[in-house]
């Protein structure tokens, strides 16, 4: 029997959506390869949306998949939109203003789904969020 390879899970990129002194709408995406010569199930990804808050992160938003199939020896990236409603928002908006960016991590942990038993592959990315990003939202109308 052939030794089967953990599904490789990566953030593939944070959009926003839309901002507003009251909340943050992001889409994020999540990448999975599966690498295997069989179909594999992901039983959910779960993921926090994190900012940097002085010297330590505080979460802003969450976000699941739900069940994935993936294809043998497939790639298949899941956009999961959230949306973020509290006060670290506006402590966030604040610091980003006055440094012209923000570092948002997103962390998270894939549930693989077996027969007998299944086991987590854990992630996280950080990326920068610019003020041209933003503006766009911004100028943007919510639907």
């Amino acid at each position: 029997m052939p030794i089967l390879h953990e599904p490789v899970v990566t953030r593939e990129g944070a959009k926003i959506r839309a901002v507003s002194l009251a909340s943050l709408d992001l889409d994020v995406a999540i990448g999975i390869r599966n690498l295997n010569p069989v179909g594999v199930t992901l039983r959910e990804i779960p993921f926090l949306v994190l900012i940097r808050d002085g010297d330590r992160q505080q979460e802003i938003a969450n976000g699941n998949t739900g069940a994935i199939s993936i294809l043998a020896r497939d790639t298949t990236v899941i956009t999961v939109p959230v949306t973020s409603r509290n006060t670290a928002i506006l402590r966030a908006l604040a610091a980003f203003v006055a440094k012209g960016g923000l570092h948002i991590t997103i962390r998270g942990c894939a549930v693989v789904d077996a027969v007998i038993t299944g086991w987590s592959i854990p992630f996280e990315k950080t990326v920068t969020v610019t003020m041209k990003q933003v503006a766009g939202a911004v100028t943007k109308p919510k639907t």
